[in-house]
């Protein structure tokens, strides 16, 4: 396979096979040689070894390198390391942009990249009706008392339930910088924290620490995100609606599918509401109206809670409006 073939490959597989750009940022992560490796993917050490003919230290410490750039990842199966490429693109995507010895033109290419050809992606993923990437979380405190929350939803017990935690810079707001909101606030759970710590790429911190990340983010407007299934998460992203991978497309009818709403909808006491315009003015995806009188919430609203939260005569608050089902497994 020609050099130009095996990035475009790696680019295919990432169902991206007509990107102009993305074979350029798949060579400014990967040598001709590492790339002949990844897409053999998924394989052991030992079963690499024996395909390519290296010896298995070589292919042990290229296997190490590609893990820290963000181009594999690593499970255990039968008590042996098994590498992966990343499952889709935007894995990729945050992946390689916390690798410290990035080379300064990838940067760029992400930028390019999530401007001009992302977006078909996602007009896709929202055509075909595929599984949203990350589903938001609301802010708990802005919830109707008698809203019922799976752990799954609340970011504070994620947090206290679990087993290891690491906060890791924002890759979007780290590259896009078109904002000033805080960076360090993205936080690694479990799995995944273990995952960051092991690259180098975050650091390890306690719960109340982590708490206070979130109440900072809320402060800040950021929105709270997770993979979109059930089940305990590997991260908590908060998100701005200007360089967020998936916030920022939220709000377009055409590419809506990369994000998946919480399961609650905000809802508005008309008598308690003196239309000041603060949730209108919070909203990540423009779901509210306050032109004409009492707030209006749009068909739009994410279920996200900043409006509830930003209101200062506690005229708004988040009801459950989805069932549990909402959420894939």
């Amino acid at each position: 396979m020609e050099t130009n073939d095996i990035y475009r490959e790696l680019a295919k597989k990432l169902m991206m096979e007509n990107s102009q750009i993305l074979p350029q940022i798949w060579r400014s992560v990967c040598t001709e040689a590492e790339a002949r490796v990844v897409v053999m993917l998924p394989g052991t050490i030992s079963g690499l070894a024996e395909k390519t003919g290296m010896p298995p230290a070589e292919m042990a410490k290229m296997l190490d390198s590609l893990f820290r750039k963000g181009a594999a990842f690593e499970s255990v199966r039968d008590g042996e390391i098994v590498y992966r490429m990343p499952r889709h693109i935007v894995q990729f995507h945050d992946a390689t942009l916390l690798w410290d010895g990035a080379p300064g033109e990838m940067n760029e290419l992400w930028v390019s990249f999530m401007d001009t050809e992302y977006p078909a992606l996602l007009e896709l993923v929202t055509q075909i009706g595929m599984p949203s990437f990350m589903r938001v979380i609301p802010i708990n405190k802005t919830l109707d008392a008698e809203s019922r929350v799976l752990v799954y939803e609340d970011a504070a017990r994620l947090v206290e339930e679990a087993s290891s935690i690491a906060v890791v810079p924002c890759v979007c707001r780290k590259s896009q910088r078109l904002c000033e909101r805080p960076v360090e606030v993205c936080i690694q759970l479990n799995r995944g924290a273990e995952y960051t710590l092991k690259r180098g790429t975050g650091r390890r911190i306690d719960r109340d620490e982590a708490l206070g990340l979130l109440k900072k983010a809320e402060e800040a407007g950021l929105v709270h995100m997770v993979e979109n299934k059930a089940g305990m998460a590997n991260a908590i992203c908060n998100c701005c609606p200007c360089c967020c991978e998936m916030l920022r497309y939220a709000s377009n009818a055409r590419t809506a599918g990369v994000l998946a709403p919480s399961r609650f909808t905000a809802r508005v006491d008309r008598i308690a509401c003196t239309s000041c315009g603060e949730c209108e003015e919070i909203c990540p995806v423009h779901a509210i109206d306050t032109a004409d009188g009492p707030a209006r919430i749009g068909e739009g609203c994410i279920g996200c809670g900043l409006c509830a939260a930003a209101c200062p005569t506690g005229a708004i608050t988040l009801y459950e409006t989805r069932p549990a089902e909402h959420i894939p497994s």
